[in-house]
């Protein structure tokens, strides 16, 4: 009979007393309780405090924490600025320019918009900051366009895709006064997945002519990564860093899945309860994260969840 020594290569510790900082997938049997254990992580999405103006398409604060961030525009077009504090959405001062897929990146006291479609398939390459309470209209991006993504903080923030047949590949970089052309990307795409900073970039999936795949940016050059699971989707959220983010939602067709990277390949994690896409996402760890909004396929939603991660001890039982 094969042991678990051979399969794993270690016995399985005996310990009166559960170890203090078990690691993944560690294993050792309580003499005390007598019991088998295990350390295990599980993730799920729960329901959370619905947004105030249903919309897809908007921006929201990809640098932004789970129980710190906010979610600017959409569609229908608006301007409408929401916060969130863990719980529920409270409306903020509105953009500058109503707009809908539109691209964003910061945090909730020092957000970034630009880009997006101001109405009937009208691009512009307005740019606003976010202080917390109002926006201010700065520095355009070099060309207008629609349906761009984003990352990073304000003062170093990432922006790459388009909905535009003249700069479907351009990458930009903003240093908090103005924008820079980047890299281009290998393939022209729009409505990506987003996580990552301005040199540690990471975009996914989205309407390209590869949508499985993934690409890492270092600051001037993007390189591919792990393809997803879940193919040909976009319009997808995500959060995380480059080593260690996740991606939730899409269409093509309309999932709810979840998926994590960990810097070469992709794994299938708990799915959301609302499938849907071009959605807003936040959350600067894999450990947690928020999704809001976004359309389902037959209606706009003001639906927000959260992810968690987090380790719980397993007593392994037969049956």
């Amino acid at each position: 009979m094969t042991t678990f020594k051979e399969i794993r290569g270690n016995l399985i510790k005996s310990t009166s007393t559960d170890p203090a900082n078990p690691q993944e997938g560690q294993i050792w049997y309580n003499s005390t309780s007598q019991v088998l254990k295990g350390q295990e992580f599980l993730e799920a999405w729960s329901s959370s405090g619905t947004l105030n103006t249903t919309r897809q398409g908007g921006a929201s604060s990809s640098a932004g924490t789970p129980t710190a961030g906010w979610f600017a525009g959409g569609s229908p077009t608006t301007g409408a600025t929401e916060e969130y504090d863990g719980s529920s959405w409270t409306n903020s001062n509105s953009l500058g320019t109503s707009r809908t897929a539109v691209g964003g990146a910061g945090t909730l006291t020092a957000g970034l918009v630009f880009a997006g479609d101001v109405g009937g398939n009208n691009p512009t390459g307005n740019t606003e900051e976010y202080d917390g309470t109002s926006w201010t209209e700065v520095n355009n991006v070099l060309t207008a366009r629609q349906a761009m993504r984003g990352c990073g903080p304000q003062t170093a923030a990432l922006g790459f895709g388009a909905y535009n047949p003249d700069t479907p590949t351009r990458t930009e970089e903003y240093d908090g006064t103005s924008w820079t052309n980047g890299g281009a990307h290998p393939t022209p795409f729009y409505w990506s997945g987003y996580a990552g900073t301005q040199t540690a970039g990471l975009m996914w999936g989205g309407s390209t002519p590869d949508p499985d795949m993934t690409y890492e940016y270092d600051g001037s050059i993007w390189t591919a990564g792990g393809n997803l699971n879940t193919s040909n989707r976009n319009g997808t959220a995500g959060s995380g860093i480059q080593t260690n983010a996740i991606a939730f939602g899409g269409q093509n067709p309309i999932v709810a899945a979840t998926e994590r990277y960990d810097g070469t390949s992709w794994v299938t994690t708990a799915s959301m309860g609302t499938a849907r896409y071009r959605h807003g996402g936040f959350g600067v760890t894999t450990d947690s994260a928020v999704a809001c909004g976004g359309h389902t396929g037959t209606a706009n939603t003001n639906v927000t969840e959260e992810f968690t991660s987090a380790p719980t001890t397993k007593t392994f039982t037969t049956s």
